[in-house]
């Protein structure tokens, strides 16, 4: 039989060099996790879009039996809550933000136009987009970009309310109800 003979020395050099590489891991890993820390606090993860109905219901604490109409693009997303009868209602708006950042951020929200109840309310947003929000008691079942010469048609259920977003630079926004009659739009500019 053969027997190794590990001498002293060399056993406290296998543990030190043990004890160093899991002090360097555990360093490592701290820093890492307060670089997460850091860039959490910072803002840059937003909700993602399929998580988007859900934050707006719990942030605003709308009930879970109301019905939502929404939409999206890359840079906003419009939601357009209300009640059974369609007598209230509350809205929320996210937008992305520009540079480094992942998903959509709260910008507003609430009941406060009165056109998104009687009419049609555009609430442009400065280098995001359009978002169309409306109960649609006018009825309308037809919303038309004219973007030179370039029609668009986004046909909507003239018996329910609607949510439509649209592109900053999308041209001329005519909507018509069922009837064929031109439905006013009301817009706010937001910057």
């Amino acid at each position: 039989m053969l027997y190794i003979e590990i001498s002293e020395g060399l056993m406290e050099e296998v543990t030190k060099v043990k004890t160093e590489k899991i002090s360097i891991f555990l360093g490592a890993l701290v820093i890492v996790l307060l670089a997460f820390l850091i860039i959490w606090q910072v803002g840059i993860f937003g909700v993602s879009q399929s998580r988007i109905e859900q934050d707006a219901r719990e942030s605003q604490k709308i009930s879970s039996d109301w019905e939502v109409a929404q939409d999206a693009n890359e840079d906003i997303c419009a939601l357009l809550f209300y009640n059974e009868d369609k007598d209230e209602y509350t809205y929320s708006v996210y937008l992305t933000r520009n540079g480094i950042s992942f998903g959509y951020f709260f910008r507003e929200g609430g009941s406060g136009y009165p056109y998104i109840e009687d009419g049609v309310q555009g609430i442009i947003y400065e280098d995001k987009g359009i978002a169309l929000l409306s109960l649609n008691e006018d009825k309308v079942n037809k919303i038309v970009i004219d973007n030179n010469g370039t029609e668009e048609t986004i046909m909507v259920d003239p018996l329910k309310p609607f949510a439509v977003v649209l592109p900053v630079n999308c041209g001329e926004i005519t909507m018509y109800d069922s009837m064929g009659n031109i439905v006013s739009l009301y817009d706010t500019y937001k910057g």
